[in-house]
């Protein structure tokens, strides 16, 4: 059913629409007595325990364009994305509905710290770093609560617009509630917190209407601004989390606790390392899929660079390799600081069930069905990195050279055939333990976490693939928000996709929408633009998509090739890759 907008003005006690409220001390005639009044719901018996209606979007990944290896195209994509949040946010702080407040979840990667890369140009590395290490120069300062509060800063200012149009969502009674996920799990350290909270009121702090009669202060704005490092519930309605933590690829071994043993760094894995060494040295690399391509894919990605860029690929998967390496190592190297770590994650843990009102067992037994990282199992980390199937296939090269040169004649050339055919069996085999289909895991997970707490939906992000059916006992559903970035799969056409959940006498509602057209609609997956046609219309068509005048050619040409990706029919929650992730599978 589409989703339609009601434009009906809700009445409070005071008599005045919250549209008219808020105008009023937009034009700093209105009483803060009347603002207040509008802000809250309506004390009526139909409202239950839970006041908000509650909108879920995650994976804006807010700072990729920041990235040293962001293109044009990056920062096109990244454009797109803001212009549609904003009006998103500008269309549901003016309207309510049943005169509830919004509840805003932004459930994991609001911030894309991995993409944030420190290095000595930075004005700020002298202050940050401490002895820092030739690695660090090179790639970017380890990620720390001091260097999340400087990519924090650099977000905000760069995307200036997006943090006041939060901070006038929560100034008109609405919350924020910010769920960490793999890209941001800095938001886990109290200094991060605090530096976003500081940075949304200084967003609400300068703006006009601030300064008016009867305005919060931007203290009051950001204490409607809440965190969660693991999960966003409200009993019998909403369990949110990001869902990275059922990817072994980009879980932490404590998601309480996502540090290296011993230490204030978010701890490696394949996510945070094939980001650090790969995609922000090598332009058009995915940031987001590239741990999942394989060795095919590798060899062609490389072949497009050309020669320059094949060596620098290799040389930095080289790099990546390194730490993976070396974050094993140091796993192994660290068991009483690791039983340390334990300790204060159980201990976050059985404070996190208090505040929750969640039994400790079940959050115990929730934390149980996370996926280890595959940094701690040597065996599945080399099936990850290939390096098992690129020894399987020197071993083969070797036997068939060696076939050739000792044994003569059609025999010699059998046997070679023979050594290359047993080392691609053997390879494929192996390639079994490649576990990178996030989709499918996260897609399990939610009958599992639905088989634990009372919630009618479960919601995750992380994959960027929209999801909505039916779960449990059939009368439960999972849902996947999907991603509002166009780049990479699943596409622009697929984006923007978001959670709408309407408190009802029969309970609550939920509906997944796409942003489009100003409004959220119903998702389809395979709606297109009625202009979407061959040629000059298709490039406008995209361009008002991204709400901005004539592009470049390489800007224009990044678009086609999103939305080209993304009209391919969808099957199941399978979705067009992007053209760059298809070129590398």
């Amino acid at each position: 059913m589409e989703f339609t907008n009601r434009e009906t003005p809700v009445q409070n006690r005071s008599g005045m629409s919250v549209e008219d409220a808020a105008a009023e001390l937009a034009a700093g005639v209105a009483a803060p007595a009347a603002l207040a009044a509008a802000a809250e719901p309506a004390a009526d018996a139909a409202l239950d325990a839970d006041p908000y209606n509650t909108l879920v979007i995650s994976d804006l990944h807010l700072g990729e364009d920041l990235s040293p290896a962001a293109t044009e195209a990056t920062r096109v994509h990244v454009s797109i994305v803001e212009r549609q949040l904003l009006q998103f946010l500008r269309h549901y702080t003016r309207r309510r509905e049943d005169g509830r407040p919004w509840r805003l979840v932004i459930n994991g990667d609001l911030i894309d710290f991995l993409s944030i890369a420190i290095r000595p140009d930075h004005p700020e590395f002298s202050l940050l770093a401490v002895r820092p290490t030739q690695d660090e120069r090179e790639h970017g300062l380890h990620r720390t609560p001091r260097t999340a509060i400087a990519a924090i800063e650099a977000v905000a200012e760069r995307h200036a617009e997006v943090f006041r149009a939060l901070a006038r969502f929560a100034a008109r009674g609405n919350r924020i509630e910010i769920v960490c996920g793999n890209h941001d799990a800095e938001l886990t350290f109290p200094e991060a917190q605090a530096a976003l909270r500081a940075c949304l009121a200084r967003a609400w702090n300068a703006l006009p209407e601030a300064g008016r009669l009867g305005a919060p202060s931007g203290a009051e704005v950001v204490r409607a601004v809440g965190f969660h490092p693991w999960f966003f519930y409200r009993k019998g309605s909403l369990w949110i989390e990001h869902g990275h933590q059922f990817d072994e690829n980009c879980s932490f071994e404590h998601q309480l606790d996502p540090c290296r043993p011993g230490t204030d760094v978010i701890a490696m894995n394949v996510d945070v390392a094939s980001t650090r060494y790969i995609a922000n040295r090598v332009q058009e690399a995915d940031s987001y899929s590239h741990e999942s391509w394989s060795m095919l894919g590798y060899l062609r990605f490389g072949a497009g660079l050309g020669l320059r860029g094949c060596l620098e690929l290799a040389r930095a998967y080289l790099r990546f390799g390194g730490a993976m390496l070396a974050g094993w190592r140091q796993n192994r190297a660290t068991r009483a600081a690791r039983e340390e770590q334990r300790a204060r994650h159980l201990a976050r843990l059985r404070e996190i069930a208090r505040e929750a009102g969640v039994a400790e067992e079940t959050l115990t037994a929730l934390d149980a069905l996370h996926r280890p990282p595959v940094v701690g199992h040597l065996r599945r980390l080399t099936a990850v990195m290939m390096i098992d199937r690129i020894v399987l296939y020197a071993i083969g090269i070797a036997g068939a050279l060696a076939s050739l040169a000792l044994v003569p004649g059609s025999l010699g050339a059998a046997l070679a055939v023979t050594a290359l055919a047993l080392a691609a069996i053997t390879a494929r085999l192996s390639g079994r333990e490649r576990a990178v289909d996030n989709v499918s895991a996260l897609d399990q997970a939610s009958e599992l976490v639905l088989g634990q707490v009372d919630a009618r939906f479960v919601v995750f992000g992380h994959t960027h693939e929209p999801v909505a059916r039916p779960a449990g006992d059939g009368e439960r559903m999972y849902f996947n928000t999907g991603t509002w970035v166009p780049g990479g799969r699943p596409g622009l056409l697929r984006s923007f996709t978001h959670l709408v959940v309407r408190q009802r006498e029969a309970g609550p509602v939920a509906e997944l929408c796409q942003w489009r057209d100003g409004l959220s609609r119903a998702f389809t997956p395979g709606w297109l633009p009625a202009t979407q046609i061959a040629g000059a219309p298709a490039r406008a068509a995209l361009e008002e998509a991204a709400g901005r005048p004539a592009l470049g050619e390489p800007a224009r040409a990044a678009l086609e090739a999103a939305g080209a990706a993304s009209t391919a029919p969808s099957a199941g929650t399978g979705a067009a890759l992007g053209a760059r992730a298809a070129r590398a599978r």
